[in-house]
């Protein structure tokens, strides 16, 4: 009797178990589904239509949209031509976040305006204006010839406007690249071989970079790399020349505390060539 008792007991103890177990899965809530959220219908914003999209599809609009439409900020500068101070230009951003709220926010047939934020550049007329002189240095164009003066011009535009930051290496041939006729540069002299003149592409870059050498001995800056002339040259005394090419680069470090911008110009006439170094306000 006792065996039997305990048999009812156990048998009874796996019902009560069971009838548990079922009531439990009987009482779970299915987890609610996330809400998808919809652009309403015939929405559009820039002409394109968005209604109906989900988020991540609208996003994607919206990011295009800031690709062919974004507009980067352009820094005051010098104009290489008179070497004015050239106004800055500011730039503009579309904001995803809030403009693909508006879409969401939308009601029915909508056109959404989308939503710009305007920023200026780090370097502003102002702040050129509050900078300061470390070194100027200029040499008299000597031979204007139409070749050699559009290539004179072309180099000090390419390294014009150059900001260098405290400790940063300058270099001449990183900044000008090889010269070619694709590039606007023209047959001009040069020295040759064993000294000799000769028409050579790029003719008269050499008195850039001999005049930009003398503007950075005048701010007391370090230079890493410097190649004299096979020849003396006449637009700067003896010893005071740089000569760059392929393999022979002209650099410099900015050992200042502050970032350097250049400011490289010809006068009008192109009979002179001057070269100056500014030291940026930190703000």
């Amino acid at each position: 009797m006792n065996a039997i008792k305990k048999l009812l007991q156990f048998l009874s103890l796996m019902l009560i178990m069971l009838l548990a177990l079922n009531a439990g899965c009987g009482l779970k809530i299915p987890a609610p589904k996330p809400e998808v959220r919809l652009v309403a219908d015939q929405v559009t914003i820039e002409g394109q239509p968005v209604g109906a999209m989900t988020v991540e599809e609208a996003s994607k609009v919206l990011i295009n949209l800031a690709k062919a439409k974004d507009v980067p900020a352009v820094n005051a500068g010098f104009a290489p031509e008179t070497g004015e101070i050239i106004t800055e230009r500011p730039g503009q951003r579309l904001n995803v976040s809030d403009t693909l709220n508006e879409l969401l926010a939308a009601a029915p047939g909508s056109q959404v305006a989308p939503i710009y934020q305007q920023f200026v550049p780090d370097i502003t007329k102002d702040k050129l204006a509050r900078s300061h002189k470390l070194g100027r240095y200029s040499t008299q164009i000597l031979d204007d010839s139409p070749g050699r003066l559009a290539n004179i011009r072309l180099t000090a535009k390419l390294i014009n406007n150059t900001v260098l930051e405290s400790g940063q290496e300058f270099s001449f041939n990183r900044l000008t690249g090889e010269p070619t006729t694709g590039r606007g540069f023209q047959p001009a002299t040069v020295f040759g071989d064993k000294g000799k003149t000769e028409q050579g592409l790029g003719g008269g870059m050499c008195q850039v970079s001999s005049t930009l050498y003398n503007a950075v001995l005048a701010a007391n800056l370090t230079v890493t790399e410097r190649h004299p002339h096979s020849q003396p040259v006449k637009y700067v005394p003896p010893g005071r020349d740089a000569t760059t090419y392929t393999d022979k680069d002209f650099r410099f470090i900015n050992t200042t505390r502050r970032r350097l911008i250049s400011r490289v110009f010809t006068d009008e006439a192109g009979s002179q060539l001057t070269v100056e170094l500014w030291g940026l306000p930190d703000v």
